[in-house]
């Protein structure tokens, strides 16, 4: 699985601009093959801050997507209203559950 964390800092004038460029062309990014999710949250910690979160079933899902328009202009309007522009790809190995946590907290003997 691959995700993208991209965490955007606007200043409010150019908000509003982002937030309607980016959210139109997420739903059609969902649509494409290989798409598990792609979201774009605000932080409510840091005011100005918002991060776009993609998923994507395989590298090579998630390559098809880099070449797509909607990627264009979805890094265009980044590039453009953001400063600055901050975008982390990241591979995930390894997912677990509460499961997972719950048998890291149990006390072994």
């Amino acid at each position: 699985m691959i995700v993208t964390t991209t965490r955007l800092k606007v200043a409010s004038l150019n908000r509003r601009q982002l937030i309607q460029t980016i959210l139109p062309l997420l739903r059609r990014v969902r649509d494409e093959r290989g798409c598990l999710s792609s979201h774009l949250y605000e932080d409510v910690g840091d005011e100005g801050t918002s991060i776009l979160v993609e998923e994507w079933e395989t590298q090579a899902a998630w390559n098809n997507h880099l070449q797509t328009k909607e990627c264009a202009i979805i890094m265009g309007a980044i590039s453009v209203l953001c400063n600055p522009p901050n975008v982390e790809f990241k591979l995930l190995e390894y997912l677990a559950g509460m499961e997972a946590l719950r048998e890291f907290r149990t006390p072994h003997e």
